[in-house]
């Protein structure tokens, strides 16, 4: 890597390359609603984490952005910050996380539901 510094390369941050990689920005202008998710939202998620790269570039296109997840341990002051407006976690409807992992399916199915509901009328 110091090499291609050498030759003119750049650090980007992973976030941005897989950003770039997945086409990103033409999806974002299409979208109404961005939905980002993780395992666990935490502490760890806002220091370099998908959701949080996600977030900031939906943000910054003037997009809404929740999250889907597994286990929820921000705030919701915290996930405002991050710029996720709100967080849907699979252990709010199943809080046995050993079923949540063996019916994440239906469970998700769910999630999918109350978001709809609630940003998609």
């Amino acid at each position: 890597g110091y090499g291609a510094l050498l030759l003119g390369a750049r650090f980007r941050a992973g976030i941005e390359v897989m950003l770039d990689v997945l086409g990103f920005a033409p999806a974002l202008r299409r979208a109404s609603l961005v939905i980002t998710g993780e395992g666990s939202l935490d502490e760890q998620t806002l220091h370099g984490k998908a959701p949080a790269g996600v977030a900031a570039a939906a943000r910054a296109a003037g997009k809404e952005v929740v999250a889907v997840c597994g286990r929820l341990a921000l705030a919701p002051e915290v996930l405002g910050q991050a710029g996720i407006r709100r967080a849907y976690a699979l252990t709010q409807l199943e809080p046995d996380v050993s079923r949540c992992i063996a019916d994440a399916g239906p469970i998700l199915e769910r999630v999918a539901e109350r978001i709809a509901r609630d940003f998609l009328r």
